[in-house]
């Protein structure tokens, strides 16, 4: 298979292979795997780097130098359909941030879905009016989150 971050994450940026996919199991792969059949949006849509936020007011990309350097945020988007990664890097500590998606495809009132989740995660989560538009993600430690 064509490994997500083999194509988004290539180089290694900020370590997101050591600290957080390598040490997926084999079934997480397998889901991944799954998931990449049947959303292959998340191979061949457009790739958005992603601002995230601690507070929800200030929000920045992820920096080797000055950024915040615990969650790395993506989105793949093909026609109206965006679809948001989202890893922790941290190894000990839970990351909950806001992250920025598209402002023109989300609705006030609507919801991204979870489609993967390498650790317990919320199954739905609210789209909010933050740097255009966000949703709050709480990322358990060194997990990758998928929402759609």
């Amino acid at each position: 298979m064509q490994n997500l971050l083999d194509i988004h994450l290539n180089p290694d940026f900020l370590g997101a292979r050591e600290h957080c996919l390598e040490k997926l199991r084999s079934s997480h792969i397998e889901r991944l795997d799954s998931l990449v059949q049947r959303y292959p949006a998340l191979i061949s849509g457009t790739f958005f780097l992603r601002s995230t936020s601690r507070n929800g007011i200030t929000f920045s990309y992820p920096d080797e130098q000055t950024g915040d350097k615990q969650v790395i945020a993506w989105s793949r988007i093909s026609g109206d359909h965006e679809i948001l990664c989202a890893m922790n890097l941290d190894q000990e500590k839970y990351a909950c941030v806001y992250v920025t998606v598209d402002d023109v495809m989300h609705p006030v009132d609507s919801s991204m879905k979870c489609l993967f989740a390498s650790d317990l995660s919320p199954a739905e989560l609210n789209i909010e009016v933050r740097n255009g538009k966000a949703i709050r993600l709480t990322i358990p430690p060194h997990a990758l989150v998928i929402y759609s």
